[in-house]
């Protein structure tokens, strides 16, 4: 069962990594205008073969209401523009650069959560405190 598990992480890595290499040639290489297209065909793809997935009883999926499906609206606007402007950024620099700034917004991210957090901590600590005689 183990194995299992290393199998499908090195399948997820190795479709990344493809994928960027492809855009890179797509949008550099051939200077595809139409990123959002080309990402759209990508995403497209990717639906169809989770689909398949559900059907053959690989991933379980599970209908959603309407009202949950609008309150993901505002996260799909701003992540469709986020492929938008990294499909942008893949286009004008070099994949290494593109990964370390991709991966930096995780590192950036989870400082402020830590520094957010300590101040929350602090400021919890310090108003717990008994006062001073």
């Amino acid at each position: 069962m183990q194995w299992r598990r290393h199998v499908a992480g090195v399948a997820f890595t190795a479709v990344f990594v493809v994928s960027y290499f492809t855009n890179k040639f797509v949008l550099s290489v051939l200077k595809f205008t139409y990123p959002t297209l080309f990402q759209g065909w990508q995403t497209f793809i990717g639906a169809a073969l989770l689909l398949l997935c559900g059907r053959f009883g690989w991933v379980e999926m599970s209908r959603i209401s309407r009202s949950a499906a609008l309150s993901w609206l505002p996260g799909s606007v701003l992540f469709v523009g986020n492929i938008y402007a990294g499909s942008r950024a893949l286009s004008h620099i070099d994949i290494p650069v593109f990964f370390t700034l991709q991966n930096s917004s995780h590192v950036v991210s989870y400082v402020l959560l830590k520094v957010v957090k300590r101040e929350h901590l602090l400021h919890a600590a310090l108003s717990h405190q008994p006062p001073l005689s």
